[in-house]
């Protein structure tokens, strides 16, 4: 998953844990994930493009598919579900990296969208405290609303194609 379309440290570490799996284990593809979220600062480029161009120019040979529509965490796994299928990748063990403050509700929407919980492999990306703390008692709760009251994901849709425009 992806966290804006810019290469911080951060990220780059984060990318470094997914080109560590890629060394240690057997991985039959990655699918990195994340739309156009920053249209001033980044025109053209979308976080699976971003994270793709990374790992490529780190040394990773494994098949990369990019997924860059979404713009949520849910879309993300959403898009991610429908994709394993064309892929050939149904069935095969599902490990997801995402930002530690993100890790619950990535680890609810999987469950809910996937019908199980893959591994997750979370990793500092974004914020620290405030960060979490927003993620687990505003973010969290009402993305997982949104799985049965669409109201909910149209309104979260909106805010985030505002930050979009704005970042």
């Amino acid at each position: 998953m992806g966290y804006g379309c810019h290469l911080t440290d951060l990220m780059r570490k984060y990318l470094d844990n997914v080109m560590h799996l890629e060394g240690a284990r057997n991985v039959a593809a990655i699918i990195a994930t994340g739309g156009y979220t920053n249209k001033k600062t980044a025109p053209g480029m979308s976080e699976a493009m971003m994270m793709t161009d990374y790992l490529k120019r780190s040394g990773s040979t494994t098949v990369i598919f990019q997924e860059k529509a979404a713009r949520t965490t849910a879309e993300n796994l959403k898009n991610v579900q429908r994709m394993l299928p064309y892929y050939h990748l149904t069935g095969r063990r599902i490990v997801i990296f995402c930002d530690e403050a993100h890790k619950l509700k990535v680890k609810l929407l999987a469950h809910f969208i996937f019908g199980f919980v893959p591994e997750i492999r979370a990793h500092k990306v974004t914020g620290g405290l405030a960060a979490k703390i927003k993620q687990l008692f505003v973010a969290t709760p009402l993305t997982v609303l949104a799985l049965w009251f669409p109201f909910f994901e149209r309104m979260e849709l909106r805010r985030r194609e505002r930050i979009m425009d704005e970042s």
